[in-house]
């Protein structure tokens, strides 16, 4: 039984958008000065149009609520399916208490400043956030989009025009404006070796565009909406991350710039000028709810993936199950207790900071096995299937699907590989042992993914084909 399609064009555009642009990401940014509008443009060009081209020409041929998992598997086969999907649940868990940790830092500065550097207090909003979000996720894919495009909308659209507006009427005021003149030199960047960890870390900042086919059976007409949703998110990241980021750079030098709280830091300065700090304390408020939204966007999606694998026979029973509401409510409720555990460890207990940090790096690499099939299977499957019924075709033909997904998937082995080069506050081995090891760590998250293929049983295909859903 399908969910009930509720969802049009605007909807699957803020949850596209949701899973990849926030707020809390544009002041490391914006200390670049004038060439982040190179840079931003750059991302674009090299990942997130050919992400959008790639995301609507899948999602539009087969619209399936296995996302991913299913235009992977029609390229290249369920375990390759199957690889994918495990890669980014994997992915996302050390990745949550990233997010939630943000979203108490700002509801502490937007309730008592002085409740930033209270462990217990950011603890326990974190588990609280994310539970929260769970129980909206059980509700089915249908609530947990549209619960994503009201935080986005109110979350990340409006503090970025907030961001916009602000920065206008900062210049029109006649206040200090941090940046000089732009010149063609300033708005072209500095290219050094330094600067290709920066690249990297621009290209991985515009994942996730793809996220909203995980709730392709939730969609009116995906054939129709999916292309128009997402040229519609690709234009407002793009627009949004330059011009707001441009605000902050305008207001703040960038050598006072805070990288983790540069957006509130920006409210408060210019609504302080004004004689309206208080603004700044709803904004830090609507802050965190963006990336409330941001973590909604991805808590469902990825599952539904892994319970549409289960129903092709590749995991146990528990995992194909779906709730009345269309969601793996199992599954959900066994991730928000590992994510509770690692919250608690990564908010209470300082000396595991250091090693989460290196656990967050390690799983970088997961991302590889997540985006190259996809950008693989486009070009594959204009050969494999080439009557396939196409609403939306990547334009150029097969020279074009050769372009952008060569596009991407170059920029996305460029990316990860990079991420994984040593650091300089790590002197104690060699570059070559560094990536070695970074590389092995992030292979244990792939074990359970091939225990579950080397042990699969017939019997999980049989009780799939035999089940009735919803149960």
């Amino acid at each position: 039984m399908r969910p009930k399609a509720e969802l049009g064009i605007f909807s699957v555009a803020m949850v596209s958008t949701a899973a990849v642009f926030s707020v809390r990401n544009l002041p490391s940014m914006a200390i670049e000065g004038w060439s982040l509008i190179f840079w931003y443009l750059l991302g674009t060009v090299l990942f997130l149009a050919p992400l959008a081209l790639t995301a609507a020409e899948l999602a539009s041929t087969w619209p399936r609520d296995g996302g991913v998992y299913d235009w992977v598997t029609e390229a290249f086969g369920k375990r390759t399916g199957f690889m994918s999907v495990w890669s980014i649940v994997a992915q996302n868990v050390p990745w949550y208490p990233t997010v939630l940790a943000f979203v108490a830092v700002s509801l502490a500065y937007g309730f008592d400043p002085a409740l930033q550097d209270n462990r217990f207090f950011v603890a326990v909003v974190m588990i609280a956030i994310f539970w929260a979000l769970t129980l909206v996720s059980l509700r089915g894919p249908v609530a947990a989009a549209r619960f994503t495009a009201f935080g986005t909308l109110f979350g990340s659209l409006v503090p970025a025009a907030v961001l916009i507006l602000a920065g206008v009427v900062w210049i029109a005021a006649g206040k200090h404006v941090a940046l000089p003149p732009p010149t063609f030199a300033r708005l072209m960047p500095v290219w050094d070796a330094a600067r290709i960890p920066f690249v990297s870390s621009l290209l991985l900042a515009f994942t996730g565009l793809e996220v909203s086919g995980y709730y392709a059976l939730a969609v009116r007409n995906p054939q129709r909406d999916y292309p128009k949703a997402m040229l519609l998110a690709l234009l407002a990241i793009a627009r949004l991350s330059i011009f707001a980021t441009l605000a902050i750079a305008l207001a703040i030098p960038a050598d006072r710039i805070s990288l983790s709280g540069g957006v509130v830091q920006t409210f408060t300065v210019i609504f302080g000028a004004f004689g309206i700090g208080w603004a700044a304390s709803v904004l830090a408020l609507l802050t965190a709810l963006g990336a409330v939204a941001l973590m909604c966007a991805w808590l469902v999606g990825p599952l539904l993936s892994l319970s549409a694998a289960a129903r092709a026979g590749m995991l146990p029973p528990i995992f194909r199950r779906l709730s009345a509401r269309q969601v793996p409510a199992a599954i959900i409720l066994w991730q928000g207790v590992v994510v509770t555990i690692v919250a608690a460890a990564f908010a209470l207990v300082p000396s595991v900071n250091q090693a989460y940090w290196i656990l967050s790096a390690t799983v970088t690499a997961l991302l590889a096995f997540y985006y190259l099939p996809i950008f693989a299977a486009v070009i594959r499957l204009r050969y494999t299937q080439p009557g396939a019924a196409r609403p939306f075709r990547i334009p150029g033909g097969k020279a074009g699907v050769w372009i952008v997904g060569g596009i991407g998937f170059a920029a996305t082995t460029f990316a990860v590989l990079v991420a994984l080069q040593r650091p300089g506050t790590v002197t104690a081995v060699s570059d070559g042992v560094y990536v070695a090891g970074m590389i092995a760590l992030a292979l244990v998250w792939m074990v359970p993914w091939l225990v579950f293929v080397v042990v699969r049983r017939a019997a999980w295909l049989t009780a799939a084909r035999e089940s009735v859903e919803p149960r």
